[in-house]
């Protein structure tokens, strides 16, 4: 699943290509949209972007500057800009210059920017691909993790940590990039439901491999060290990365620990789905809320494994945010079969609809991965998860235009579009009318089954 940002200075616009978007792309995608430049980088530094769709030109920052922040915090991303014809000359040098993907008029038909989509998206896949050549080529030179790495963090873990002296004389000795005398946001992951006579070398492979790709991911933002537990499970220690550089000010620590803390449920969702892609196998995380001090990691550990244990497993991938329990959350019963899941997923939505109904809600709520839902969903049913939501919507829409007098604009917040113009659209692209042409129509044909029924009353008489 990729994420698409959009972002211009003009809400119509954007609203119209979430909407495109939504209802025209083949995959499963989540859009977020960014009404100016200050919402982008907002939304860049906490979520992970694949794509970016943005005007070229915006008050405050130009498409280019922008590209330059984008680079900084998600080097992998893709660039469309939007232009006009008076900029035709900007986009072609600024692709010219590379990492751009491509540039699209703002007046050209809704296929065009499809295509501009779908353009990224293939080369993201050419991305992974070329990712796990080199992971074949580094999992035959793998060993496994240093030994005395391993047992000096493991004793960091015991219920009787050394002091801090003694815990950077270990690591000093050890060779450990993290800093004993900071704290550590930990990950812990799990990968289960192996497939039938796999040998425990192929098991151990495929957890290095697991390692390998969350390293890719994590350090550009930060210093990890991972290693394997008892149970195929592994277990990551991480700190940000400006610490290890001397950021010693404490308002630029908190902010530097804010930063990952906001990004790293991002970033295991990544090494997730490519673990998933590349490796062919399920794996789950359970993600710390808050850095530990080292003399609590020994007890938050056991508590974020008994939280993997107990949520995780069935060959189903899990992402979880420790001390994350909203009141509506599913709690899967003990051998859930895909149905049962998929039928509360639908219950939800149906029940929901003017609420968050996204990908990304939906997943958080039933504990799964937005890639594995997406996935389970389509091979369960057969359609993808956003066609059922916006079937719905439509199906909620006809039933208030034909049985009620309410306005268009109080159908389109209950049916869970945010303004009538984009309900309006999406009507028309589906319904081939618009809202008050189907009311119209509805309203005749009750009208013409009423006199018909009078007239046969009349005749029985």
């Amino acid at each position: 699943m990729y994420r698409i940002l959009i972002v211009d200075d003009e809400p119509f616009i954007v609203n119209n290509i979430y909407q495109l978007l939504a209802e025209g792309s083949q995959r499963e995608l989540e859009a977020y949209r960014a009404y100016n430049v200050f919402e982008a980088l907002d939304c860049l530094a906490h979520n992970r972007i694949d794509v970016v769709i943005s005007d070229i030109r915006m008050p405050g920052m130009s498409g280019m500057e922008l590209y330059e922040r984008i680079l900084h915090n998600w080097p992998m991303c893709k660039v469309i800009f939007l232009t006009g014809f008076n900029e035709f000359d900007y986009a072609r040098k600024a692709i010219r210059m590379g990492g751009v993907i491509d540039y699209v008029l703002k007046n050209e038909d809704d296929d065009v920017l499809l295509a501009a989509v779908e353009k990224a998206f293939a080369e993201l896949d050419k991305v992974e691909e070329l990712m796990n050549q080199e992971l074949q080529a580094k999992a035959k030179l793998q060993r496994a993790i240093p030994a005395l790495q391993k047992s000096t963090l493991l004793e960091m873990v015991a219920e009787q940590a050394p002091s801090p002296q003694a815990r950077a004389r270990k690591f000093v000795e050890a060779d450990i990039p993290i800093l004993p005398d900071k704290p550590v946001l930990l990950v812990i992951g799990s990968m289960e439901s192996w497939r039938e006579g796999m040998s425990e070398s192929e098991r151990l492979l495929l957890l290095y491999a697991c390692q390998n790709i969350a390293a890719e991911y994590l350090i550009p933002t930060c210093v990890q060290l991972s290693f394997t537990l008892e149970g195929y499970k592994i277990l990551w220690f991480i700190q940000p990365r400006a610490l290890a550089a001397g950021a010693a000010e404490d308002d630029l620590e908190q902010r530097e620990w804010q930063h990952l803390k906001t990004r790293v449920y991002s970033i295991m969702e990544t090494v997730q789905q490519t673990c998933t892609n590349l490796l062919k196998h399920p794996v789950s995380f359970v993600i710390a809320r808050e850095p530990y001090e080292w003399e609590q990691i020994g007890n938050r550990m056991k508590l974020l494994t008994d939280v993997l244990d107990r949520l995780a497993g069935n060959g189903q991938e899990m992402l979880i945010q420790d001390s994350d329990q909203p009141s509506s959350t599913y709690e899967p019963p003990e051998g859930e079969h895909a149905e049962q899941l998929i039928l509360f997923i639908q219950h939800y939505i149906t029940t929901h609809l003017a609420e968050d109904v996204s990908l990304t809600a939906l997943a958080a709520l039933v504990h799964h991965s937005p890639t594995y839902l997406s996935r389970l969903y389509r091979r369960t049913t057969g359609v993808m998860l956003s066609d059922y939501i916006t079937q719905e919507r439509m199906k909620k829409a006809r039933v208030l235009l034909e049985e009620t007098g309410m306005k268009i604009q109080e159908v389109a917040a209950i049916a869970g579009y945010e303004g009538a113009s984009q309900f309006n659209r999406s009507f028309k692209r589906l319904n081939q009318m618009t809202p008050q042409e189907y009311r119209e129509r509805s309203i005749l044909e009750r009208e013409y089954k009423r006199a018909t029924n009078v007239k046969k009353d009349k005749d029985r008489r």
